[in-house]
């Protein structure tokens, strides 16, 4: 028999924590995917996964990662040579961009630094010169820096300028309200094992009707056949009556757990889940500070689901590693310009709660100390106490 793993408390971006019911439910047999009965469950999971992004439109649920799921968005709305505007201010939006240069498009690349956030009015002014652009595409939560970018300002420019609007929640969505009717967002990404604390490999994608008028009238495809949504399409019109509204096998456990997921936040009630994790949040940053250091995001964009701090120099990777090997704790390392040079704290659906997140301030404070900075190890857990019994 081989060495077991010794499983840290994941207090990362993602994947997170997954709640026991979802773990019961999505280690139950194994399903096929399609026939009667699999279609009542697929149904249901896409209807309450569209209550969460609050839309109308077709819901999917993408078998992969959700990078996967935005290069199909992009893919099927923006052409080879033709113009997207990449809002980008950390390393997911790094991505987005490079996905867009994968795909042939003429991008153009709307940056701030790490920590800000593009203004609206930077928007506006960037399409004053390029207003043959076809869509936008930006993220709205940027694990990267705990940034939450103004994604309902950038939807309204969107409209302005008749473009497709899409969008990265990726880690936002189960735990930031979202309004991708009402915020004129064309394509929107959801994921299963961030903050819904579900298990991760798929992606809940709500998809506009527009999207579909247009892909039926286009006169190109996407180059990949299974990115193409004509071929989603196709299997939607025709084999949903069978329960497979999809092109290929899908990870029917996986999304056996995920509907169980969408049910425990949709019964904790969305304004109260997101109430939560707002407290949660804020309260963290509280801790943090009250250890003398500094958190990378502005308070007014500061992320509802992950904090990045800037860590003592040199000591960023010692401070992750020790709160590993000694508390069992696992916190990730800083992306992009922040590598080296940050760590970043994942506070999300099960974890966004005071179980997980004392103990990781407490940790983290006594981690400092034993790497010789100087911090009172009780001040940040009052600090946080005090913020979320106002």
């Amino acid at each position: 028999m081989g060495k077991s793993l010794r499983r840290p408390i994941l207090m990362i971006p993602g994947p997170t924590e997954v709640y026991h019911e979802v773990l019961a439910s999505a280690s139950m047999p194994v399903y096929p995917h399609y026939g009667r009965d699999w279609a009542e469950i697929y149904e249901e999971t896409t209807k309450l996964a569209a209550q969460l992004f609050n839309t109308s439109g077709e819901v999917i649920i993408f078998p992969g990662p959700g990078s996967a799921a935005l290069e199909m968005g992009i893919a099927n709305l923006v052409a080879p040579g033709e113009k997207i505007i990449v809002i980008s201010n950390g390393f997911f939006g790094d991505r987005i961009d490079e996905i867009a240069h994968h795909l042939g498009c003429r991008v153009v690349s709307l940056k701030a630094d790490y920590g800000r956030v593009v203004e609206p009015r930077e928007l506006e002014e960037t399409l004053k010169i390029h207003r043959d652009a076809k869509g936008l595409a930006v993220v709205h939560n940027e694990t990267s820096t705990g940034v939450k970018n103004p994604i309902i300002a950038y939807g309204r420019i969107a409209k302005e300028h008749n473009l497709f609007y899409i969008v990265d929640a990726i880690s936002s969505y189960g735990a930031v309200e979202l309004q991708v009717d009402d915020w004129g967002i064309d394509y929107c990404v959801g994921y299963a094992g961030k903050a819904l604390s579900s298990v991760p490999g798929i992606a809940p994608v709500a998809i506009g009707h527009e999207v579909f008028r247009f892909i039926e009238d286009r006169r190109w495809r996407p180059s990949s056949w299974f990115l193409d949504l004509t071929v989603w399409k196709t299997y939607m019109d025709k084999w949903r009556p069978i329960g497979h509204p999809y092109p290929s096998t899908v990870p029917t456990h996986s999304i056996v757990g995920l509907r169980e997921a969408l049910k425990i936040a949709l019964n904790e009630g969305l304004e109260k889940r997101y109430e939560r994790h707002e407290k949660m949040a804020a309260g963290f940053r509280k801790a943090v500070k009250a250890m003398g250091l500094e958190v990378v995001a502005p308070e007014e964009y500061a992320s509802p689901t992950v904090t990045a701090v800037r860590s003592p120099e040199g000591l960023s990777s010692k401070i992750i590693r020790e709160m590993l090997e000694k508390f069992n704790v696992m916190i990730s390392g800083g992306l992009g310009q922040l590598e080296g040079k940050s760590f970043r704290v994942g506070h999300m659906g099960l974890t966004a709660t005071p179980h997980y997140i004392v103990y990781t301030i407490s940790a983290l404070a006594r981690t400092l100390k034993n790497l010789g900075v100087k911090v009172d190890e009780c001040r940040p857990v009052e600090e946080f106490y005090k913020h979320i019994e106002k």
